[in-house]
């Protein structure tokens, strides 16, 4: 009897964990994730990249199997008809099943088979893992569980992961691959998902989120795709040793599934090692046209190099708040630049899912109101983008007035808003420096104190901006702009009194002669002066008049 050969198809074996919506944990398969998908909260693995990377992998069988979707009425038939994504995923996912055995002798799922080094070198599992990198672990869930050996369905969520995330740096050189170098591969860049910041928007299950998210193209502004050619890895010829420097994505297919890597697991019962080389590179220039889940800055040296408008990917900051990117999230809020030869152009490109949503709402297949949960995740590297450092995982509940072209009050409130926080904010660094000053402290210490003045003020307004945000929905705008310019104000004078209390005694002597002399009297007189211009003060009301009294005239 010949014996069967070794198999793990990510079509029946569970390996993507879930939520499901009354809280359960569990494990499914590639067909019961579609299957099940409107019992399913979201995704929620071993770590926030993890589970996105995944997310966009289920999103680029979305589009294939809905056709596209070419047009809004194919969407919208799906929106009205639940189970019918799933049954059409099912269907298509069917029609390709050999291409997503990990264990495929000839054509294992995301990996190139027989890849190898000319010494015969593997990776260990750390180079899979991102939860250890290389160095010192960042992330912690590994330290005492050791990185012997992991199970199949560990493995298939990690090489997902690696495609998107993977730091750049030297990789093992593979044989047939002319770009390798005395058996070394050079950098190419981290993984086309750790290059953007990732925007999606959240719905009330996984099969809402899904259809969410898989865009109509044509709908969006900016997106340039041919669905018909837009294609995953699975749908191509298998990828050889040789990755491509010169390789370019189509849409959001090939987005989600972009092979930064060439990987081949080994292993038996368990996975013990892979080989991990360069793949395709990713380049980040004017990739809206085929990226619809980041936001989009505007690069002048880019602009200048290549002589024409160029938008780079808008990563997620690591020191500030998703809500205070809002100017990259909503096409009104954001600046425009003016460009030589070319006119007036936006800072910034909104995420193609927040314009496709925006579309949904004209054409009254989501409500004009309400709120919609966008989710940031993204990742930063280190030293030429060969480390971790930190993991970006963040929410934020959106007023869908923001996107309703109509609500240009709406807009205004929150723009003000956004510029009268910055403005308290500078206020309150510009007075801790002016402190630091009175004491006798150097251009150091001043500075020093100015990042930890503006850490103090925003750490308590990351917490308010987005439950205020929240509460625009159905609010009247001039009594929401009141509202926070009260909060602000108040926490203005809080965070004074707490750094004017904290200052040392030398201060109130000062340092300086003339108009160079600084005390903390002259401190707090230009910060009340800097925060009655950033937030105008409220208008004095007229006193209550008793009866038999007037107000004067």
């Amino acid at each position: 009897m010949t014996p069967m050969r070794p198999s793990f198809n990510l079509l029946d074996e569970p390996w993507i964990r879930v939520t499901r919506l009354d809280g359960a944990s569990d494990e499914v398969s590639l067909l019961a994730v579609f299957r099940e998908a409107a019992d399913i909260s979201g995704i929620h693995g071993e770590i926030a990249s993890q589970d996105v990377a995944i997310l966009r992998l289920l999103l680029a069988i979305c589009h294939r199997a809905m056709g596209g979707p070419e047009n809004m009425d194919t969407w919208e038939e799906y929106w009205n008809d639940p189970g019918r994504l799933g049954r059409d995923a099912v269907a298509y996912l069917e029609s390709y099943r050999d291409r997503f055995d990990l264990r495929d002798p000839e054509r294992p799922f995301f990996q190139v088979a027989g890849i190898h080094a000319a010494s015969g070198k593997t990776s260990g599992l750390e180079s899979l893992i991102a939860d250890v990198p290389n160095g010192d672990p960042f992330f912690t869930t590994r330290i005492a569980q050791g990185l012997e050996s992991v199970n199949w369905a560990e493995a298939a969520r990690w090489l997902v992961h690696v495609h998107a995330f993977d730091p750049s740096g030297i990789r093992t050189g593979a044989v047939g691959d002319p770009r390798v170098k005395g058996g070394k591969g050079y950098p190419i860049g981290p993984g086309w998902t750790g290059q953007i910041g990732v925007v999606t928007v959240s719905g009330e299950s996984l099969e809402r989120t899904l259809l969410l998210n898989t865009v109509v193209c044509e709908k969006v502004d900016g997106l340039d795709v041919d669905p018909a050619a837009d294609l995953p890895p699975w749908e191509r010829e298998p990828d050889t040793p040789a990755g491509s420097l010169a390789l370019e994505p189509t849409g959001p297919v090939s987005c989600y599934t972009w092979q930064t890597r060439r990987v081949l697991l080994h292993g038996g019962v368990r996975v013990t090692s892979l080989f991990l080389g360069n793949g395709d590179k990713a380049t980040p220039q004017n990739r809206y046209l085929v990226e619809p889940m980041t936001a989009w800055r505007y690069s002048e040296p880019q602009t200048r190099k290549l002589k024409a408008i160029v938008y780079m990917p808008r990563k997620l900051p690591t020191d500030r708040a998703f809500w205070r990117g809002l100017s990259t999230l909503v096409a009104q809020l954001s600046p425009r630049v003016t460009i030589k030869r070319a006119g007036d152009v936006p800072r910034y490109r909104s995420p193609g899912v927040v314009s496709f949503y925006q579309e949904l709402m004209l054409q009254g297949i989501v409500p004009l109101t309400g709120l919609i949960p966008l989710h940031a995740v993204g990742i930063e590297y280190g030293a030429q983008e060969a480390v971790v450092t930190e993991l970006v995982d963040d929410a934020l509940s959106l007023p869908a007035g923001l996107l309703d072209p109509g609500s240009r009050r709406l807009v205004g409130v929150v723009h003000d808003a956004m510029e009268e926080t910055e403005g308290v904010a500078s206020a309150l660094r510009n007075l801790a420096a002016n402190l630091d000053r009175a004491r006798g402290g150097s251009p150091d210490t001043a500075s020093a104190a100015r990042g930890r003045a503006g850490a103090a003020f925003y750490q308590v307004i990351d917490e308010s901006f987005p439950t205020w945000l929240a509460s625009l929905d159905g609010a009247d705008p001039a009594v929401a702009r009141d509202q926070w310019r009260t909060l602000l104000r108040s926490e203005a004078w809080r965070q004074q009194e707490a750094l004017a209390s904290a200052a040392s005694d030398t201060a109130f002597a000062g340092r300086g002669e003339g108009r160079g002399r600084m005390d903390i009297g002259r401190a707090l007189v230009y910060f009340r002066a800097a925060l009655n211009k950033a937030v105008p003060p409220p208008e004095p009301q007229d006193a209550p008049v008793e009866d038999g009294e007037r107000t004067s005239v």
